[in-house]
């Protein structure tokens, strides 16, 4: 299942491009071990040994520190493990969408624990708790107790649509053409 060995990275290992997978939970998820489960799949999905795979955990309190939102914008996949403690943090939230940083096309919200009409309570503000995630519709959602493979999919697929996402620069190229006509005398 998965690797009680398994070391996280820290944002320090962290290269300037990000990390491959970052997973955001509250407390209650991370003594569940869940992040190690999620990246012992993305493992597998990224195709890589896990010393090759660049990861990092945030807990849901650290999303207001510094650089958190940096590592969500730049990570190739986002993972949020939406447990009952995290969504009474989402509840407690107001202001900005918390999940701002992230775009719906290489996140995951990985249910556990809690309904996807769970989502779509009042927050303290009067939002939908969905609220924090724009562009909700878009976002893929997946229940905790789903088969491995299902998650390992899910995973491959996200990091698809991310291989998809490279754009090509459109650039004008200038052609000279010169006539030359020789006239003989």
């Amino acid at each position: 299942m998965f690797s009680p060995s398994l070391s996280l990275q820290t944002a320090a290992a962290e290269s300037v491009s990000g990390v491959d997978v970052c997973v955001v939970c509250n407390s209650d998820s991370d003594r569940l071990k869940w992040p190690l489960y999620i990246i012992d799949q993305a493992t597998d999905a990224f195709g890589l040994e896990q010393s090759e795979l660049r990861s990092r955990t945030l807990l849901d309190t650290d999303l207001s520190r510094p650089g958190s939102a940096d590592t969500l914008r730049t990570a190739r996949v986002v993972v949020v493990v939406v447990s009952r403690g995290h969504l009474d943090y989402l509840t407690d939230c107001d202001g900005d969408p918390v999940y701002d940083a992230c775009s719906p096309d290489r996140s995951l919200i990985l249910l556990c624990g809690v309904e996807r009409e769970d989502l779509e309570q009042s927050s303290l503000s009067g939002r939908r708790i969905s609220y924090h995630f724009p562009r909700y519709g878009s976002w893929q959602r997946v229940q905790h107790d789903v088969e491995q493979s299902v998650l390992t999919d899910k995973l491959k697929s996200l990091i698809s649509a991310d291989d998809r996402g490279v754009e090509m620069l459109q650039t004008t190229a200038h052609c000279e053409v010169c006539l030359v006509i020789f006239v003989r005398h």
